[in-house]
């Protein structure tokens, strides 16, 4: 058959609902490129669980449970919405149209659990892992209490959202939902940055700190506190791409289908990197952040001691050396 005899009748839709039809389209596909990296690190990450010493304490299943729970509810998120595009584009494409029929079954189970639920319990789940981090990385109780906070706020918020956006007639774009989803989205973020810019500035004054009592030691810089390890332990991929989301969908603006989707899969991928340097020995644990504050903030070392274990490395003769590393999880 040529192309040429082809005809599409007159749906009677606007360009701007052709616009929405794009970007639901477009951020599937990237949401889809995205869960592949998502995957990838998963199972990475449960390879070096089940091949390192220990990994049957109670805190490393813990760690592993909360990434389970992640990537099941961002390939359900990927599931649903390509489901939601078949539906949309193939078997309701003419009756009542793509966006009609989007609108339409917004609160059906399918969409509701995989589109709105899905993204809240993942974000839950993400804001807490940062709080566990930031606990981990200052050592100090008071300093997670306003993260804390935020984060029930944000649950509160997420779960007035699914509410709201389930009622007859409404969506996760609809004017109230907007309001809601914009406050929850909000709060969210505004955690996942004073927590990324308190882990970041913690991180870096302990590099200046070490560099004047161990100098410049690429081995120990780089293993804890480099760039990349500053970037992976605060999340602040996630929090890029979450603010340009919320920009666009306080504005209502079609292109935030794109950035929602993209922001599901970064936020559980960032969550999956913090655990996967965790399970390698790369991370922060508590006797290390203990361990460092002491040597950092107290450097002074008795003649008699030629050599101080730490974390996997050993201060020999006022230099660091690489030593068999400790992967305990705490």
């Amino acid at each position: 058959m040529s192309l040429a005899n082809v005809t599409f009748s007159d749906t009677g839709e606007l360009p701007s609902d052709y616009d929405f039809e794009r970007t639901l389209l477009i951020g599937s596909f990237l949401g889809c490129m995205t869960w592949g990296i998502n995957f990838t690190v998963y199972g990475a990450t449960m390879y070096f669980w089940l091949t390192r010493p220990g990994h049957q304490q109670c805190s490393s299943r813990a760690l592993m449970a909360c990434m389970t729970v992640i990537f099941a509810m961002s390939t359900t998120y990927v599931g649903t919405n390509i489901q939601a595009n078949v539906d949309m584009y193939i078997n309701h494409r003419d009756d009542p149209g793509p966006l009609t029929y989007a609108l339409l079954t917004f609160d059906t189970p399918l969409v509701l659990v995989g589109n709105n639920i899905c993204p809240v319990i993942s974000i839950f789940l993400n804001d807490a892992l940062l709080v566990w981090r930031l606990y981990i990385i200052w050592g100090v109780i008071w300093i997670v209490v306003l993260p804390v906070i935020m984060l029930i706020a944000s649950t509160v918020m997420g779960i007035l959202l699914i509410y709201t956006s389930a009622q007859p007639g409404h969506t996760f774009n609809s004017t109230d939902a907007v309001h809601f989803g914009t406050a929850y989205f909000s709060v969210s973020l505004s955690l996942t940055v004073i927590v990324t810019l308190t882990i970041v500035l913690r991180l870096v004054y302990l590099q200046h700190r070490a560099r004047k009592v161990f100098g410049n030691t690429p081995e120990f810089q780089d293993h804890y506190i480099s760039a990349c390890a500053i970037l992976l332990e605060s999340s602040a991929m996630y929090a890029v791409i979450g603010f340009i989301f919320l920009v666009l969908y306080n504005k209502n603006n079609a292109v935030s289908n794109i950035f929602i989707q993209l922001m599901v899969q970064v936020m559980c991928i960032s969550s999956d990197l913090i655990i996967l340097r965790v399970m390698i020995g790369k991370a922060w644990t508590a006797r290390m952040s203990e361990e460092f504050s002491s040597l950092v903030f107290n450097p002074v070392f008795p003649a008699s001691i030629t050599e101080i274990e730490f974390s996997g490395h050993k201060q020999v003769g006022g230099s660091l050396s690489s030593g068999s590393q400790r992967t305990e999880v705490e």
